[in-house]
């Protein structure tokens, strides 16, 4: 069963007023006074503005009566009688001035009471004086007169201290009535909700808030009551949990320990394996200059005897035809002749495609090495592009089988190249489009798109299996699609034009289906010179 609390005083020290209370009054207070002020000047406006409605209607009806007063006198010419009765019109308390004008609007007479100082409103009206002669009326005279509101002014005040006094203590009245009533429906369930945190706080044994009251405060300490039963069971699993917690720990740290050594191995591993990787790598290092050296070497080793056996094949097959061929009229020795002449033409072909081999092996090894000699200048692309196309005009002239088609424009911006790489370039590009063609159309077509150079070169050959894309621009990869009646490459003419390309800041694409066609696209960025 729920322990009562201590029940707080009705009127105790400041402790047992709660701040809730206090902002609660303070609001209400504040509310009642801004209403008061605002209700204040509003019919303070309203009674000097009905104050003023008076006195102007107490004006008008003034100047009418002194009108037809003053008329009589002013038109017989009595000034006795009239500066009597002007004198007579400071009696007015509400009087400023009064003036009287003759038909010519000159002043006749004025009178001015003692009246306030100056600040205050004037209000003031006109009204003529008039007389009938004859059956017509004659407009003799003009009557002005002006009332201060010093009378409205001093009523005002007179209640105005009045409503404030009342007022205020209607405000003192609130207030404490206001107090005492919070003070019993917030103050006091609010302390004893107080001291029940208090105690549940500092104690143990959490004691529920018994509390009978069905309003929002009643909600309150039932969601509260909740709350503490929702802790002791929590607290109760807690408790359960924390031991089977404490196991896991234990459990970890163990694990930890067994980490911690396994991650020392691991280190020791790493460490180990770092240190042969680096000397696997060095080792390859050594073996990838000893391979580039070598390379260099015997390319140019290789050079010289084949540029003496290749000349020295063509020099043999020009004299056999010139002198031999001619002095063997029988039939088995023009077959003899044609066969060796044969033999001499295959021998300087390969020997042509050796060289070639050769080239592009020194080539990549210089570009790869970073030995490479770029000798870059301003080219003019049009004219490289109808360079390169009449290098390969030989093996597309006449009415064959394979046929060019260009698309250039007659100006591209200029771009800074090397020319020999430049007509590498295209001419690796070009051949590798009529190898790869037995028939129909190479296309080579160039454009200038924003900061970009794009020149295209495409087929509609055997194309490039969809397994060979990613591995066309490697070195030596040939794809399996043969090239029949074709001179066969060295495998090194893409991966040559890849490097090419990456060191002027480029890319170089390759689309292709089986069957249709292959298109190489370089992209070229414009680049300061």
């Amino acid at each position: 069963m729920a322990r009562r609390l201590p029940v707080p005083p009705l009127f105790g020290p400041r402790e047992y007023f709660p701040s809730l209370a206090a902002k609660i009054l303070l609001s209400v207070f504040v509310i009642f006074l801004v209403t008061s002020v605002t209700l204040y000047f509003f019919y303070s406006a309203r009674i000097r503005e009905q104050g003023m409605e008076n006195l102007r209607n107490q004006l008008e009806a003034f100047a009418s009566s002194k009108a037809a007063e003053l008329s009589e006198p002013l038109w017989n010419f009595q000034d006795i009688l009239l500066a009597s009765l002007m004198r007579s019109y400071r009696d007015n308390g509400d009087l400023h001035r009064i003036s009287l004008y003759d038909n010519s609007d000159k002043l006749v007479m004025e009178e001015t009471p003692d009246g306030p100082d100056a600040g205050h409103t004037i209000l003031t009206t006109a009204r003529p004086l008039t007389r009938t002669v004859g059956g017509e009326v004659m407009t003799i005279g003009r009557l002005v007169v002006q009332y201060h509101d010093d009378r409205i002014r001093r009523e005002i005040a007179g209640r105005r201290h009045e409503d404030l006094g009342s007022a205020a203590l209607l405000a003192l009245i609130v207030f404490v009535s206001g107090w005492f009533i919070l003070h019993l429906v917030v103050g006091r369930p609010l302390q004893r909700l107080k001291l029940s945190l208090r105690h549940n706080a500092r104690s143990d044994a959490r004691m529920p808030l018994v509390w009978n009251s069905r309003d929002e405060l009643g909600e309150v300490v039932a969601e509260y009551n909740n709350l503490l039963r929702e802790v002791e069971h929590q607290t109760s699993q807690l408790v359960k949990k924390n031991t089977a917690l404490e196991k896991l720990i234990a459990q970890r740290r163990e694990a930890e320990r067994k980490l911690a050594r396994a991650h020392d191995d691991l280190e020791q591993t790493v460490a180990r394996r770092t240190l042969e990787l680096r000397e696997a790598n060095k080792e390859l290092v050594r073996l990838d200059n000893q391979r580039s050296a070598f390379l260099s070497s015997a390319s140019h080793e290789l050079r010289t005897p084949l540029a003496a056996v290749l000349g020295f094949s063509k020099l043999v097959r020009k004299e056999f035809a010139k002198h031999f061929a001619p002095a063997a009229p029988r039939m088995e020795l023009e077959k003899k002749s044609d066969v060796i002449l044969g033999n001499l033409d295959i021998i300087a072909k390969e020997g042509d495609r050796l060289t070639r081999l050769i080239n592009d092996l020194l080539d990549i090894n210089k570009i790869e090495a970073g030995q490479m000699e770029w000798r870059d200048t301003l080219l003019n692309v049009p004219d490289e592009l109808n360079r390169a196309l009449r290098t390969m005009a030989p093996q597309l002239a006449g009415d064959g089988p394979v046929r060019l088609e260009t698309d250039i424009p007659e100006w591209i911006p200029p771009l800074v190249f090397d020319p020999d790489r430049m007509q590498q370039l295209l001419l690796n590009l070009l051949s590798n489009a009529y190898k790869n063609t037995d028939s129909g159309t190479i296309r080579l077509t160039a454009r200038h798109e924003g900061n970009t150079t794009r020149i295209a070169v495409s087929d509609t050959g055997r194309g490039i299996p969809e397994r060979d894309l990613e591995l066309i621009f490697h070195k030596f990869h040939q794809s399996e699609n043969g090239r029949l009646g074709k001179p066969g490459g060295t495998g090194l003419g893409l991966a040559i034009c890849r490097h090419i390309v990456d060191h002027y800041g480029g890319r170089i694409t390759v689309e292709s289906k089986l069957g249709h066609g292959s298109t190489f696209t370089v992209e070229l960025p414009a680049q300061p010179f």
